[in-house]
Formats: C-alpha cells, sequence, structure tokens
C-alpha cells in the first residue's frame, strides 16, 4: 500500500497579500518572544483538514469539492488584526484574522463540511474561526508582552483580495518546514 498522503483544503493567498503578512510579522518579532514564524509561500486560509488520507481518494475529493463550490460565487476577503490561540496566557498558535464576505465563506466551509461527510470524513467538532497562521511558539510568551504587540495591530488590514477557488493541497513535513503542493483546484462559479 502507498503511503499515505496529509492533505488539506484551503483558500491560496494572493502574492499581494505577502508584504502585509510580512509586516505583520516583523511588527511582532521580539526578543521577549519565542516563536517559529511561517514562511509567507506556506500561509493559507484552511476551511477543512483531511488529516492523512489513502492517494486513492484524491478524486473523490476532489470531485465533492468541485460540488461543494461549483455554485458559490467569488466572493472577497481581507486580512485584518492578530490574535492567538488557545489564549493569551497560553498562546500557542499566532494568527492573523479575516474578514469581508465571511457569510459566504462560512457557507463555503459548510457546504464543503456536509460534502465530504458524505465519503465518509467526519465533521470538524469546533466553530470554524477563519485565520491566517503566522507563527508557532516555541515557549510561553509573557501575557502582558503578547497583549501590548496584538493592540498594536488592532486596526491593521490589507486591501481585500478575490477569493476565486479552493486548492487541495499535500503537507509534506520536512526538517525545515512544512512544504504544501497543490494537487486539485475547485473554482468558485463565474
Amino acid at each position: 500500500m502507498a503511503r499515505p498522503l496529509r492533505v488539506f483544503i484551503a483558500v491560496p493567498i494572493p502574492g499581494m497579500l505577502a508584504a502585509f503578512l510580512q509586516h505583520i510579522q516583523r511588527q511582532l518579532r521580539s526578543p521577549e518572544m519565542d516563536v517559529r514564524w511561517l514562511a509567507v509561500k506556506n500561509i493559507h486560509l484552511t476551511l477543512k483538514f483531511l488529516g492523512d488520507i489513502d492517494a486513492r481518494r484524491i478524486p473523490a475529493v476532489a470531485a465533492r469539492m468541485d460540488a461543494a463550490v461549483g455554485q458559490v460565487p467569488p466572493f472577497h476577503l481581507r486580512a485584518r488584526g492578530a490574535g492567538v490561540f488557545p489564549n493569551r496566557r497560553h498562546a500557542r498558535v499566532l494568527w492573523v484574522g479575516v474578514d469581508g464576505d465571511l457569510d459566504r465563506l462560512d457557507k463555503t466551509q459548510a457546504a464543503l463540511e456536509s460534502s465530504l461527510e458524505g465519503i465518509g470524513f467526519k465533521r470538524e467538532p469546533r466553530r470554524f474561526h477563519p485565520h491566517l497562521t503566522i507563527g508557532r511558539t516555541r515557549r510561553r510568551i509573557d501575557a502582558p508582552t503578547l497583549g501590548a504587540s496584538l493592540a498594536l495591530l488592532e486596526d491593521a488590514a490589507s486591501d481585500s483580495f478575490l477569493v476565486d477557488r479552493l486548492g487541495l493541497f499535500r503537507s509534506d513535513l520536512k526538517p525545515a518546514g512544512a512544504e504544501y503542493t497543490l494537487l486539485h483546484s475547485s473554482p468558485l462559479a463565474v
């Protein structure tokens, strides 16, 4: 049997957003914060993490993606503000928020969940919280230091960008960090 592929479905981030995300990362960098920053080329808006699956399931997943989003018109989003998961006292993930047509984004994500459930993928039990992961902490960060840094970015916002497709990506974990490969692209309705 072939080695399973680690896959997820995401909104690809356009190149015009790279400078904004790099700016946010620079604003958050400090000697008091031991963070492994993601390369901007690896930042994406995950809609569904499928985990390790048999490569033979990729065509079925791609077909379900196409069916789920084929009737969804393109919409606009923008990156805005910054935050952490799970909370400021125990920050593990640093992220940039998303706003814009969140209703359409939520409906798109819900349609994917329903469509993929039909071929055996479990629904995500947690509420969908759209975000762009930009870094992961290596050790605990002082909450007041983190809070002050995040407060400076509260109103930071990118230009809006068009979401006109979703991607199915393979994730290969390497010593230098994850590498993502696009396996399938599902265009939204035109």
